[in-house]
């Protein structure tokens, strides 16, 4: 039944690497997490993090509509891209969705390089391309300007 979404029975963002057609680095649990906002916070990037799963209708449908569009990813090169899969719902996935108050996917956070999450960046749910444009250009003012 997800056919559309995935096309080619892989899942949309499968690739031979680990970041996946979208350029997101898997996340496993708080304390990788952690290592990896503070490596992006010391080269002085931003992170995005994605909470995902493969049963995610709305994941899928962000992830070829949205996240595959090349504007897109140019706007999100100035991010260190982090995914956490919570396909499998393992005590570590709910540590991290307990830790920021998510209920589930489809969830993308927002990191500054210090590695304080910006709250009110929050996006909860499906976007389409131009609002998640519109989104992160409104994300990349403040990282310029403050």
């Amino acid at each position: 039944p997800l056919a559309p979404f995935v096309g080619g029975g892989a899942p949309v963002g499968a690739m031979e690497t680990d970041k996946g057609m979208t350029g997101f680095e898997g996340i496993k649990s708080p304390q990788d997490l952690d290592r990896a906002v503070a490596r992006a916070g010391e080269r002085g990037k931003w992170t995005l993090l994605e909470f995902y799963a493969d049963w995610c209708i709305s994941c899928k449908v962000m992830e070829r509509n949205v996240f595959s569009a090349p504007e897109v990813r140019d706007a999100m090169s100035e991010y260190r891209l982090l995914q956490v899969d919570v396909t499998d719902n393992t005590a570590s996935d709910q540590a991290l969705l307990d830790r920021y108050g998510l209920f589930g996917p489809p969830t993308l956070l927002f990191f500054d390089s210090s590695g304080d999450e910006l709250a009110n960046a929050r996006i909860l749910g499906e976007m389409d391309r131009d609002e998640f444009l519109q989104h992160l250009d409104r994300v990349s003012g403040r990282m310029t300007n403050g």
